[in-house]
């Protein structure tokens, strides 16, 4: 799936195992230092700088060295910075979607034919009574 931030277009496999072991724990990490940085003591621009470089080392982990720089280009915004993180997140989320949509039709197939088994079962004792 490509991805546009920022006008840097990004592949992202997330039905891909390899892809999503590294994407998985790159976001735990992201998150837990994200949150770990609003508690930090000193001034809002340290916050700020502390949050866009968790988010760059997100995506240079990711996506590969140097796929930050190509997306932030030297800014310091950190709101830039969230919301290229929301836009992997909503791509992300979005291909789950997916996924659950097609395997829950498969399953509700599988549950459907298997009750049609059962009926048919009944059926055919019904008529080898008669």
């Amino acid at each position: 799936m490509n991805i546009e931030i920022n006008g840097v277009t990004l592949q992202a496999d997330f039905m891909d195992a390899d892809f999503m072991e590294a994407f998985e724990a790159a976001a735990q990490d992201t998150k837990s230092e994200i949150n770990s940085s609003k508690t930090m003591k000193g001034s809002v621009a340290a916050q700020y700088r502390a949050i866009n470089q968790i988010v760059e080392n997100f995506f240079d982990g990711v996506f590969g060295e140097g796929t930050a720089e190509s997306i932030f280009q030297g800014s310091k915004n950190v709101m830039v910075h969230l919301e290229a993180l929301a836009r992997i997140n909503e791509a992300q989320r979005d291909e789950k979607k997916k996924f659950n949509d097609l395997s829950n039709r498969y399953t509700q197939r599988q549950d459907s034919f298997r009750s049609m088994q059962g009926h048919q079962k009944k059926q055919n004792r019904q008529n080898n009574r008669l």
